[in-house]
């Protein structure tokens, strides 16, 4: 059962050895710690609370209130950002309404994730030594839009957690390499700056999979989210050249559109399942890291990095010609 499953996988981080002597963290919103690579604000007790609150309300007039007082709560999130405003109301709706259904999972995820964000963090710090993680961390319900990544919230890049998406998704086999992965993204925040091509996110998300997978030795696809929504290896690794020279004609754009058919999670119109781009940043940081350490990965400026993709792409050969039909 997963609430079993993800209360077992959070509390076993919890217990594991720790490297270093750490001070307990409390959750508490608003909470300043001395240490940022171990601390993080949490308003997932905030929503559990305002579905409880807000139960009799009318429909709109909840909906209303949640974006007031939510905007007011974690400024920046908690907006359509750029999407449709009515859809936006509907989601927000369908997770208030929705809750009671993933009640007790969300309240373990959430109450267990303090004690192994705070050990995965050191364990994280054995692996890379001068790791900092000079971003705010956020614990949330994120209305089903994420377990983990970054967010840039009103001009400030933030690493947010969903404990409804880890509720639902995560459990002792994928809670390590999950933690891993996003720590390694505020970690390589610090040197990988000032990029929006297709292609640097193709290297964010491409590198931190392989670290995940560096991590935790003979890590399998799901423990790296790559079955996340479907098994990406046997859907794109038959077909991976065509993939690649998908890839090439993508490389550079910064549209929100083309990010979103290689990244998002939702389906889009093209050929291949959401989220395939994982697959190709791993297949191709892989290659690059056959000849370099993590540590000289990570800290590879954006100029270094894009001829090293360029020329991982163009292994796979020549785009496929067109069958004769």
């Amino acid at each position: 059962m997963i609430v079993a499953s993800v209360s077992a996988a959070l509390l076993a981080l919890s217990a594991a050895p720790e490297s270093a002597s750490v001070e307990p963290i409390q959750a508490s919103a608003g909470a300043s710690r001395p240490d940022a690579a171990l601390s993080f604000t949490s308003y997932a007790a905030e929503f559990a609370a305002f579905v409880d609150e807000t139960a009799a309300m009318a429909d709109a007039e909840r909906v209303a209130l949640f974006r007031h007082r939510f905007d007011g709560l974690f400024p920046g999130f908690y907006e359509p950002r750029g999407r449709d405003e009515q859809k936006y109301d509907a989601q927000i709706l369908r997770a208030l309404k929705g809750f009671g259904e993933i009640r007790s999972k969300y309240t373990i995820a959430s109450n267990a994730f303090d004690q192994a964000f705070r050990t995965g963090s050191t364990r994280f710090r054995t692996f890379f030594p001068d790791y900092q993680l000079n971003m705010p961390v956020y614990l949330v319900h994120s209305l089903g839009e994420m377990d983990g990544g970054t967010r840039r919230l009103n001009g400030r890049t933030a690493m947010v957690f969903g404990a409804d998406v880890i509720a639902r998704i995560h459990d002792e086999a994928t809670i390590g390499p999950f933690l891993d992965h996003e720590l390694f993204h505020g970690y390589h925040a610090n040197y990988f700056l000032d990029c929006d091509a297709l292609w640097c996110s193709l290297w964010t998300e491409g590198l931190a999979t392989y670290v995940a997978s560096r991590l935790n030795q003979a890590a399998s696809d799901k423990q790296l989210l790559l079955n996340e929504p479907v098994p990406l290896r046997a859907a794109v690794e038959p077909r991976i050249a065509e993939a690649m020279c998908l890839l090439r004609g993508k490389f550079g754009s910064t549209s929100r559109e083309d990010q979103a058919a290689f990244f998002a999670g939702q389906p889009t119109d093209g050929p291949f399942p959401p989220r395939f781009g994982y697959f190709l940043g791993y297949q191709l940081t892989a290659k690059i890291g056959a000849t370099m350490t993590l540590e000289q990965m990570a800290k590879l400026p954006p100029a270094k990095v894009k001829p090293l993709l360029e020329k991982a792409i163009a292994e796979y050969g020549p785009c496929p010609k067109p069958a004769a039909g």
